[in-house]
């Protein structure tokens, strides 16, 4: 019988939180505005992740729903630095934020 030594809880709840731990091969949620290649996994590409989803799913109005659109769609050295960090196409992505938003396309 093989027998592994078992992952400690805390390891556990942090292989919970990334969902491509789980299911790998499942590509990063901005893998379409990559700038080089691939997304640079870390704070950047996450708070990117987090101000698009407060965005879309926050109530109109909200503070959090105002600072991510500040974030996204008007701020003019964060948003491109996180984007860099994070290796994603910053102009390519907020043109895109920026139809969602106009209603063109979906968020999505």
């Amino acid at each position: 019988m093989n027998q592994r030594p078992l992952k400690s809880l805390e390891e556990l709840m942090v292989q919970s939180l990334n969902v491509r731990s789980i299911i790998p091969g499942l590509p990063h949620p901005l893998f379409k505005f990559v700038a080089n290649g691939t997304v640079n996994d870390g704070p950047c590409a996450d708070a990117v992740l987090e101000f698009i989803q407060d965005l879309s799913m926050e109530e109109p109005d909200s503070p959090k729903q105002k600072i991510a659109a500040w974030f996204l769609l008007e701020s003019e050295q964060a948003f491109f630095y996180a984007c860099a960090e994070a290796g994603i196409d910053a102009g390519r992505l907020r043109n895109h934020l920026v139809k969602c938003q106009a209603g063109q396309i979906n968020i999505a």
